[in-house]
């Protein structure tokens, strides 16, 4: 199996660079991360530069146009530049402990999305977490016994939702996190990729889950001891979530007839501008 880490970005290259060097300690690298922009005022691409060729795995960039935030499509611009037939997302502000991704590829199988819960950092512990810790696969060092009782809780309550969902038949739950989630390339093809229907902040991950689940690609959480690690950051949505729930609305109606498929996604792209893709390593 060949697995692809996309990770997004806008903006916060020493924070990106957090994520790439968590990737670097993995037990199991990554054969591909592409870095997706979405449209950053930063040189990101220059700041991949400096250490492109430290990395132990093939990196390449693509960025997109700013036209505002579009989470859903430099997600997919990230997909559609990936070689690898399995996925993982992470975002920008996302960094993973050393077996993480060995998870992903010892449990991944057809019709099945793996999700993660992220022990959310605060502003000190993100700031105590420096690139050599990281370097070094430490970086749960800072992490609280109850900020791993969360992730024990929340692990345990996804696994009950699975096993609610195979008594029963219904439900969707685990959910997908969109930064925090891996899937293989043939399953979210088949839905089409996140819909890029959804521009500003919020609901592109809750409708993907929706439609994976009716496709028949069902939930699973395997992320006990190795986990993600969300960085702190200042948290601005601008009010523009509101927009996007009134389409998730009537979505989620075309959806429960069927309709599972993005009507602007993965294969179907809604803007025109041209993402550029260069390979850095």
């Amino acid at each position: 199996m060949k697995l692809t880490v996309v990770v997004t970005t806008f903006n916060r290259a020493a924070s990106l660079e957090k994520v790439l060097w968590s990737l670097n300690a993995q037990t199991r690298l990554p054969d591909e991360v592409v870095v997706s922009d979405d449209g950053s005022s930063q040189d990101v691409h220059q700041s991949l530069k400096r250490y492109a060729d430290s990395l132990s795995f093939d990196l390449v960039f693509v960025r997109q146009e700013d036209r505002g935030f579009r989470l859903a499509r430099c997600r997919n611009n990230g997909v559609r530049a990936a070689s690898g037939d399995y996925i993982v997302f992470l975002d920008q502000d996302i960094v993973a402990t050393p077996g993480y991704l060995d998870l992903y590829a010892r449990h991944a199988k057809p019709a099945e999305f793996l999700v993660a819960y992220p022990v959310m950092l605060d502003e000190r512990q993100s700031d105590a977490l420096s690139l050599e810790t990281i370097r070094r696969g430490d970086c749960a060092v800072v992490a609280s016994g109850d900020q791993l009782g969360k992730v024990r809780s929340q692990y345990r309550k996804d696994t009950f939702y699975r096993f609610l969902r195979r008594v029963s038949g219904r439900g969707s739950r685990p959910k997908v996190r969109g930064g925090a989630f891996g899937v293989s390339m043939a399953d979210f093809a088949r839905v089409n990729g996140f819909d890029e229907n959804y521009v500003g902040w919020g609901a592109e991950d809750d409708d993907l889950g929706r439609r994976l689940y009716k496709a028949g690609v069902k939930g699973r959480t395997v992320f006990l001891h190795d986990f993600p690690i969300h960085l702190w950051h200042a948290h601005s949505t601008g009010g523009e979530d509101s927009v996007n729930l009134a389409y998730y609305d009537r979505r989620m109606r075309a959806v429960a007839r069927g309709d599972w498929r993005a009507p602007n996604g993965l294969s179907s792209p809604l803007d025109d501008d041209t993402p550029v893709v260069t390979r850095l390593k």
